[in-house]
């Protein structure tokens, strides 16, 4: 079983470390979240390769690339 807790990155993480998280994994989902662990946005490979396309580096921050708007529920 896949611990969630370890595809959440802050929102100004990198591009390039949201693609390391999405890699390692493998949870086809990062979950972005502010310094108090809320939920801020998600990215996809999706988001990232749409990002890339209109010229966002992977050095910039994934706050460029996430979904701000992403469906979730309470436990």
């Amino acid at each position: 079983m896949k611990d969630w807790r370890r595809a959440v990155v802050l929102s100004g993480t990198t591009i390039r470390r949201a693609v390391e998280a999405l890699e390692q994994e493998a949870l086809q989902i990062v979950l972005v979240a502010d310094e108090n662990l809320r939920l801020l946005g998600t990215v996809t490979d999706g988001d990232i390769r749409r990002g890339l396309l209109k010229g966002v580096g992977l050095d910039n921050a994934v706050s460029l690339v996430m979904n701000r708007n992403p469906i979730s529920s309470r436990i």
